[in-house]
């Protein structure tokens, strides 16, 4: 199942709820502000489609994050907030070198709280070690790409 934004206001990225809510396929595009991306994984958290300890692919070669370390940090902290119900066990991110950084601090944060996180450049080499099917996480993200596109270029952000 697709989920974007319910209120049908511009998002940043959608996701794709797999395997029975043991795997999801996210997909990021255009600029991110700190406030989108905080909407993102509460949503994303609390999601009663997604089940406890599920993996999830984050490809977001193609945006662009507005967030600072300080910010980044404060994004990890809502993983401490869902510990007992925590929906994500393993997350593997696709980044863009001017994210790569920011990623790494993510990474580092988050496993305090027991998400395993790796940073890939390889889609192939990301689903292997989620165990989730190449092909089908390459389809759910031209699907997920194709409606990020339907849905019109992103506003411009002052």
């Amino acid at each position: 199942m697709c989920r974007s934004a319910e209120n049908g206001e511009r998002m940043p990225n959608n996701y794709a709820v797999l395997n029975e809510g043991s795997a999801v396929v996210e997909f990021w595009t255009g600029p991110v502000t700190h406030e989108e991306l905080l909407a993102h994984e509460r949503r994303h958290l609390s999601d009663p489609l997604i089940k406890a300890g599920a993996s999830a692919l984050v490809d977001a070669e193609r945006a662009q994050f507005g967030t600072t370390v300080e910010q980044v940090k404060d994004i990890a902290a809502l993983y401490g907030q869902t510990i007992g119900r925590l929906k994500v066990g393993r997350m593997a991110l696709l980044v863009n070198k001017e994210t790569y950084e920011r990623a790494l601090v993510f990474l580092k944060e988050v496993e305090g709280y027991g998400v395993k996180v790796i940073v890939f450049n390889s889609l192939d080499i990301a689903c292997t070690w989620l165990g989730i099917d190449v092909n089908v996480a390459r389809t759910q993200l031209q699907a997920l790409q194709a409606q990020s596109a339907q849905a019109g270029p992103s506003p411009a952000i002052s």
